[in-house]
């Protein structure tokens, strides 16, 4: 196997997205399509809320998982940017290259 081949597979949108968001290596790689990985961050949330209705003396926990379900949210939407990002690349290029 080739060292491009084996970077191509060690590139991902999730890397790729750590790095734009944190400035750092992918520390947070999870499994799941994007929808799957909202409701789960939403659910976990809800839980949580339910928990803690009837004493919210500490918030905490609650602030916590809101924080991971806002994360889940910039992280889907941004991967799902750079998807976009790249279509309308190519789409770009498919257009211009047609032309000449």
């Amino acid at each position: 196997m080739s060292l491009i081949t084996k970077l191509f597979e060690l590139v991902n949108l999730q890397h790729i997205r750590e790095f734009l968001l944190h400035g750092v290596e992918c520390c947070n790689i999870q499994n799941g399509d994007y929808e799957t990985r909202i409701e789960t961050a939403e659910k976990n949330y809800q839980k949580m809320l339910l928990e803690h209705i009837p004493d919210l003396k500490d918030d905490s926990e609650l602030s916590y998982e809101l924080s991971n379900l806002l994360t889940e949210y910039e992280n889907v939407y941004m991967e799902l940017g750079m998807q976009v990002g790249i279509m309308l690349t190519e789409e770009f290029k498919n257009i211009t290259g047609s032309r000449t």
